[in-house]
């Protein structure tokens, strides 16, 4: 009789573990945390790694904590974009996301970004003075915005744990605990 219920548990747990133990969170975003956008921003999108529900939605704040206006939030799945009347000033961004996971519990964080267009009467390229004996190098804000942005990239990449690890490893900590006190039990008969 233990043994079976000790497997009806383990099938049980298997089964559910993680639709019950896992929370959607930001899968990416566009821009990312941490871009530096080099071009006219009309748009946020924001990815999650499941499916979300109505009533989810966002703000964008300026470095001032002022709240932008969003002309229109739309939600598709797992996906929200927010269109803005006119593209965004130069500055810094903070996105602060509200969701409802297909799980029903409510989530949020936030991100930041910033945007640096480059003024469009300037050249694009600027001359550095050369040195004795060497070449002229173009130096452009687009090349430093892309290291910058593989940097971001990079860490994000780094500190983000897929969601289903951590159920996991519950779940095999459950099995093990389980296992210990059947054994310890059939021990002592």
């Amino acid at each position: 009789m233990m043994k079976r219920l000790f497997l009806f548990t383990f099938i049980f747990f298997l089964a559910f573990a993680n639709n019950a133990l896992a929370h959607t969170g930001l899968e990416s975003s566009s821009p990312q945390n941490g871009d530096i956008s080099t071009q006219e921003l009309e748009q946020v999108t924001l990815t999650f790694e499941t499916k979300i529900e109505q009533g989810s939605t966002f703000e964008l704040q300026n470095s001032s904590g002022e709240a932008i206006p969003i002309e229109n939030i739309s939600l598709s799945e797992n996906q929200l974009v927010g269109d803005f009347s006119d593209p965004l000033e130069n500055g810094e961004y903070q996105v602060i996301w509200k969701i409802i996971g297909a799980d029903g519990h409510p989530i949020d964080g936030e991100f930041s970004f910033s945007v640096n267009v480059a003024d469009t009467a300037a050249p694009d390229e600027e001359q550095v003075e050369p040195q004795e004996g060497s070449q002229p190098q173009p130096v452009t804000d687009e090349t430093e915005a892309d290291t910058a942005n593989e940097v971001a990239d990079e860490e994000i990449k780094q500190n983000k744990i897929p969601s289903y690890v951590i159920p996991t490893v519950i779940g095999i900590l459950i099995v093990i605990v389980a296992g210990s006190f059947l054994f310890i039990t059939k021990r002592k008969k």
